[in-house]
């Protein structure tokens, strides 16, 4: 595996090393775990851009690694502060809801929105975790942004899709049809000339 793959690797196994410090209410502690997480997942872009060595397997474990972090870090504020769930019931649905459907549409790792959602969250997670306190403002804006790049991301897949429909429907239409015409073909019909001279009957005598 190259280095990007390991730093995802790391990421994936400090998720279970968190959990104890979670269940023994050390908050500020988990959230530095967080920090550390977040370092490896910024670190395992820039090396595997930096190489020049991007793969389909790296990306996969990159996706897999930021999925787990993202909703045990979402478990861990729950543990740690029950009150977010009771009060955000609804708009933590909602966000929940997009999300899943983003991930069905495929979520672009390029798109801007999801990077500043993603950004939001991380911001959000850390100064509840670190401070001990959850700002309720601070939680709305990051799940409202979340909300918005995941409705873009289904939009863009939507739209992607009516294009290719559209391509394809227009290069069927421009195909070559066999005629249909019943013996009508490029050649002139030769037809043989009749005799226009008269038919004798020879009357015998």
């Amino acid at each position: 595996m190259s280095a990007a793959d390991w730093l995802s690797v790391t990421r994936l196994l400090l998720v279970p090393l968190i959990w104890p410090l979670v269940l023994d209410g050390h908050g500020r502690l988990v959230g530095f775990g967080l920090i550390l997480a977040g370092t490896t997942d910024a670190l395992d872009g820039y090396l595997a851009r930096r190489c020049s060595r991007p793969s389909a397997h790296g990306a996969r474990l990159d996706a897999v690694a930021d999925a787990v972090l993202m909703v045990s870090a979402g478990a861990w504020l729950q543990v740690l502060h029950p009150e977010i769930l009771r009060h955000n019931l609804l708009l933590l649905g909602v966000a929940a809801a997009t999300y899943a459907g983003s991930l069905v549409a495929g979520v672009s790792p390029k798109q801007l929105s999801s990077k500043v959602a993603g950004a939001s969250l991380y911001t959000f997670a850390l100064v509840t975790l670190l401070v001990g306190v959850y700002y309720p403002l601070l939680l709305e804006v990051a799940l409202l942004v979340l909300i918005a790049a995941s409705l873009e991301t289904m939009t863009r897949a939507a739209t992607s899709t009516i294009q290719a429909r559209g391509k394809a429907s227009k290069q069927r239409s421009h195909n070559p049809q066999a005629s249909n015409e019943v013996g009508s073909n490029g050649s002139a019909t030769i037809s043989r000339p009749t005799s226009t001279a008269p038919i004798t009957t020879e009357i015998g005598p």
